[in-house]
């Protein structure tokens, strides 16, 4: 049985549609989402979100697109 400092906290995005959820990494690789089974979309599998998958340049996010704001 794992430890529960053997648990890590990630954040995982669907394989399918790369929606992302709070999750928890086993210490064998496997990745189970907070809260319920699986994503929206149907799929169970997931993979983790590295830091070079975020944005490291706010500027490359146009926050106004799509709101209507000019």
């Amino acid at each position: 049985m794992s430890r529960r400092e053997d648990i890590e906290r990630v954040l995982a995005s669907c394989e399918n549609c790369d929606s992302v959820y709070a999750a928890r990494q086993w210490p064998d690789g496997d990745i189970q989402i907070i809260g319920q089974d699986g994503c929206s979309c149907g799929t169970s599998t997931f993979e983790v979100v590295e830091q070079t998958d975020v944005l490291d340049d706010p500027d490359e996010f146009d926050t106004a697109a799509g709101t209507g704001a000019e």
